[in-house]
């Protein structure tokens, strides 16, 4: 193979498909915090005394089983484009109202991994299904 040929041409046909199920393995992670009640009760604590939200049980569930949900649906490329704007919007309300919104802080790197979650997001909403995906697979093909 030419030097030109491994420097300038893709190695992977399609690797968005790797980023978007490595952020759903990921989401699930994060999202399996919900079934631990001592994580899921300092998540409670940190949405009624931080933010004062209304509901903040709910709210917290709410958001770590939203996570889990996500990371499946972004796993199986199932609903790919709706699964990462609500990726998104859930990583714009954690970067900008729950973490303070400083991405270029050296002192919380929260932050600046919910941005990049967030960029993430945009990029698998951009890019839609990929190659491996339900959509692409199953979906798409019934309307042919």
């Amino acid at each position: 193979m030419k030097a030109s040929n491994l420097l300038f041409r893709p190695l992977f046909e399609h690797p968005l498909t790797i980023i978007r199920i490595c952020t759903g393995i990921g989401f699930i992670i994060q999202g399996m915090n919900v079934f631990h009640s001592g994580y899921m009760d300092g998540h409670v604590s940190i949405f009624a005394d931080l933010h004062q939200l209304p509901m903040p049980e709910l709210m917290a569930y709410l958001s770590k089983g939203g996570e889990l949900v996500l990371g499946i649906l972004l796993v199986l490329g199932l609903f790919t484009r709706i699964a990462a704007l609500m990726l998104m919007i859930n990583m714009a309300v954690a970067t900008f109202y729950a973490l303070g919104g400083d991405i270029l802080s050296t002192e919380n790197y929260q932050t600046q991994i919910s941005w990049f979650y967030f960029i993430v997001g945009f990029a698998i909403f951009v890019s839609g299904p990929t190659a491996y995906s339900l959509d692409k697979d199953w979906l798409l093909k019934k309307k042919d």
